[in-house]
């Protein structure tokens, strides 16, 4: 009886040993930057939650500025490609972002998209019309010039960029990317940030 309830324990034990040791509790335990600094803004990751398959990095940055990172685990390699809104190549106006790279201009509902292909990655640009600080081609060059200057994950299969010319506290701007089975986001209130704590992933 006794070593029955000693080999119950160990097998209790045993399990709830490897469940902790899934757990996320820290940074240092996902691809997550600990900080990353873009554009004035400096984000420093503040809390982790989730486990090894599953979790989630808030950010808490200069000017009242936030992102999260997640990690999402699906069945299947097809699956976690379709969470990936990868825009392709699209038709319309363009306009040079520099000597290598060109954009497709189109706008709808008082926006203008930029929209261009970075090898498997798709990059969108969003400015508002009634932005007086900067016009949608400048807002692109910005955005590209970042991306040139530092990588983005060299691992991913696929993956996709949308932000915006002006901050957002709903976490608008976003970068998206897949991983075999796994997709990973990085969300937050304003673009180069957001972009940089992507660039900073360790994947």
């Amino acid at each position: 009886m006794t070593a029955a309830l000693a080999v119950l324990t160990l097998g209790s034990g045993t399990i709830l040993q490897i469940h902790a040791a899934n757990d996320v509790s820290s940074v240092g335990q996902t691809a997550a930057p600990t900080t990353a600094t873009a554009a004035g803004t400096k984000l420093t990751a503040t809390r982790a939650s989730g486990n090894q398959q599953n979790y989630r990095v808030a950010y808490t940055g200069t000017r009242d500025q936030s992102a999260t990172f997640q990690k999402k685990t699906y069945g299947s390699t097809s699956t976690a490609a379709s969470q990936v809104a990868n825009v392709g190549h699209t038709n319309g106006a363009t306009v040079k972002l520099n000597s290598a790279t060109t954009a497709v201009v189109q706008g709808t509902m008082g926006h203008t998209y930029v929209h261009w292909n970075k090898g498997d990655w798709s990059v969108t640009a969003v400015t508002n019309n009634a932005d007086t600080t900067g016009t949608p081609a400048q807002f692109a060059k910005q955005v590209n010039r970042q991306l040139t200057r530092a990588s983005l994950p060299s691992q991913a299969k696929t993956g996709a960029i949308t932000v915006y010319s002006q901050d957002d506290d709903d976490q608008t701007n976003s970068v998206t990317w897949q991983q075999g089975k796994q997709v990973y986001q990085v969300s937050g209130t304003t673009a180069a940030a957001t972009v940089k704590v992507a660039q900073n992933a360790d994947n």
